[in-house]
């Protein structure tokens, strides 16, 4: 029926394929707005419709309207569409559960009109029972799960051999020190077919969905064994736990301490896991609570036995050289002129999580420090330790202050070079030579990125991971402001050349980053959004495509390694 004083149309030239007319009415139908967007109306008739939308103030506002999520969701048409769970099973599952216990409180409930209100309140109280029991138990992970299989019926091969090793939201309790420990469920997973070959670690310790306080706060592996850094347990305390690739054996469980068996400093935090390029000694960054340096900056463990050997302590450095102005000579050609930034009045704090590198050239570490004074950050200063002596040898500052910093060190003999990236506003990548004991600035690579107005904040995260020949870095970032800009880009980045070789924007997140370890020119490079796995040519040039979604649902959290 036609709205309150809107006129009744009718058009004589309006047919259907029987020829007959039919009446167009006011209001349109939103179907026959739809059916016109989409070319399906016949000539004659779609005229009409757009004649009246031209014409019909609320018909034509209402076409906008319609316009804009008819276009979007049209568009959608080409992206790939994910895994969806079958889920059939859990809710039968779940029903006949339930009606183990209701069925019996239905029966008690006819009885007779008192004692059915009786029922009801146990029924009540029962309710908030169970409700108050399933949030205590799923805040500390007591809901059991499977193992994790692919639920990607035929997913595309990654690449023609290798393994990728991936971590999920799980965990079990492993036993060692009369204590048990969490770690978290470590996926072994074929490059060729996407096949989850195994689960680690072993056993037949039921799994878990893990919590920020249960899942371990770093993962690293040589492609025999995965070491896991676990969260503070058992009175703060924190446990290198080693677990064989092959077998999927635990291999050891040692609590945390100093070499002599004592505490760690008090406040003292795990932040990261790095390996020496022999694999025989593991670097166990240490830091203290909002990014507070402590006297010990990491622990030196024997990685065939977790035993912890030494200490580094690293220092404060009290002065650093600049990066040469732009346009300027290279500093090696006069020494004498490099700048120096004064660092002797400046307080120090952890940058780039806490975390600690080791580079396979000449075996250095690296971390970096944030320098500041009353007026704020100053410079981010790059530290370059020798793991031998503990003591810091060489630094770099550069200019700050930056925004969600990342580091990460070529893998290749070959490249010695370091990677900083820094966030939005103004995102920039800084690739370091290493290769001489002073280093020294090579190139920067301008990002860009969103940038905020009116004082919004911005939030953002960025994944970096350089290829196995140390000649490209991949960059991904996530960049929101609270005042609704938002950029989501992956980079592929010439480290050598200085400058950006392809980019993939999206409407939406694009998470973590991950590069192949294979050289093979076929070899995909892996992306983690929302969950699950994806893949895509390394300069992407085609769409990505999911390589693996839990079956059961359950998110992966972590690229951890491509082993070729």
């Amino acid at each position: 029926m036609p709205e309150t004083g809107t006129p009744y149309a009718r058009y004589s030239r309006v047919t259907t394929r029987r020829g007959t007319l039919r009446p167009l009415n006011c209001p349109l139908e939103p179907e026959l707005m739809v059916a016109e967007f989409s070319g399906e109306l016949p000539p004659d008739v779609a005229q009409a419709v757009r004649e009246h939308i031209a014409i019909c103030e609320t018909c034509g506002a209402r076409a906008v309207a319609l316009r804009t999520p008819y276009n979007l969701l049209t568009s959608l048409g080409a992206e790939p569409v994910p895994f969806v769970p079958d889920l059939r099973e859990p809710v039968r599952r779940k029903a006949v559960s339930e009606e183990r216990w209701l069925g019996p409180l239905r029966a008690l409930g006819s009885v007779s009109r008192f004692s059915a209100l009786s029922v009801a309140l146990g029924v009540v109280l029962i309710g908030l029972l169970v409700f108050l029991m399933r949030g205590a138990l799923g805040s500390i992970g007591a809901f059991a799960t499977t193992r994790t299989t692919n639920g990607v019926a035929h997913p595309p091969a990654a690449a023609a051999s290798g393994l990728a090793l991936l971590e999920t939201n799980k965990v079990i309790s492993v036993g060692g020190f009369g204590q048990s420990w969490q770690v978290a469920e470590t996926l072994v997973v074929d490059q060729r077919t996407g096949q989850v070959v195994r689960s680690l670690p072993g056993g037949n310790g039921s799994l878990s969905a893990g919590s920020d306080s249960s899942l371990p706060v770093a993962i690293a592996t040589d492609g025999r064994t995965v070491y896991e850094l676990t969260s503070a347990q058992h009175g703060a305390q924190q446990a290198l736990v080693a677990i064989s690739v092959s077998t999927s054996a635990t291999r050891y469980i040692q609590p945390l301490t100093l070499p002599n068996s004592a505490a760690l400093p008090a406040g003292a935090q795990a932040l990261s896991l790095a390996l020496s390029p022999d694999n025989q000694q593991l670097y166990i960054s240490i830091g203290g609570a909002h990014g507070k340096l402590l006297s010990v900056r990491a622990l030196v463990v024997a990685a065939a036995s977790g035993k912890v050997t030494a200490t580094l302590d690293a220092g404060l450095v009290t002065s650093a050289p600049l990066p040469p102005p732009a346009s300027s000579l290279p500093a090696s050609a006069f020494p004498s002129q490099t700048p120096y930034a004064d660092l002797s009045q400046m307080t120090f704090s952890e940058a780039a999580q806490g975390r600690l590198l080791d580079s396979p050239f000449n075996g250095w570490l690296f971390d970096a420090l944030t320098a500041s004074d009353a007026k704020g950050a100053h410079y981010l200063v790059i530290r370059r330790i020798d793991p031998s002596s503990g003591r810091t040898v060489a630094a770099l500052a550069l200019p700050g202050p930056m925004h969600g910093e990342v580091l990460a060190v070529s893998p290749s003999y070959s490249s010695p070079q370091l990677y900083l990236v820094s966030g939005s506003p103004d995102a920039t990548a800084y690739v370091i030579d290493i290769s001489q004991m002073q280093m020294t600035l090579a190139g920067d690579i301008a990002l860009g990125g969103p940038t905020t107005t009116n004082g919004a904040g911005l939030n953002e995260t960025l994944s970096v991971s350089p290829t196995p020949d140390g000649l490209r870095l991949y960059v991904a970032q996530d960049a929101t402001a609270t005042d609704g800009v938002a950029a989501h880009t992956r980079w592929l980045l010439d480290t050598q050349g200085m400058g950006v070789l392809a980019s993939d924007s999206e409407a939406a997140s694009v998470g973590d980053i991950l590069a192949n370890g294979s050289n093979s020119p076929s070899a995909k490079v892996f992306a983690l959004v929302n969950g699950n796995v994806l893949i895509a040519p390394p300069d992407f040039s085609a769409n990505w495509a999911t390589w693996l979604h839990a079956k059961d649902g359950a998110p992966v959290i972590r690229l951890i390694a491509s082993e070729p």
